[in-house]
């Protein structure tokens, strides 16, 4: 995979945003592009070390499954 210009150790670079009164970050363009994220997409919002992640409700639940399959559940 080639590197972007945009990129660094914490991901790639995609656009700036702000919080607005009530606490909505709107996700840049390009981000929810990359991402196919659609309105009405949900996330898990994990606040790790001081920086704030969201994980797609899809990706948590690949996630969790490739987990559960490694364990001997009794």
């Amino acid at each position: 995979m080639e590197k972007s210009k945009n990129s660094s150790v914490f991901g790639e670079f995609v656009g700036t945003t702000s919080m607005g009164q009530r606490g909505q970050v709107v996700i840049p363009k390009e981000a929810r592009e990359r991402l196919g994220a659609k309105a009405g997409d949900k996330f898990l919002v994990v606040v790790h070390y001081g920086k704030l992640i969201l994980l797609s409700e899809k990706d948590m639940k690949s996630m969790v499954k490739n987990i559960t399959k490694h364990l001997k559940l009794k």
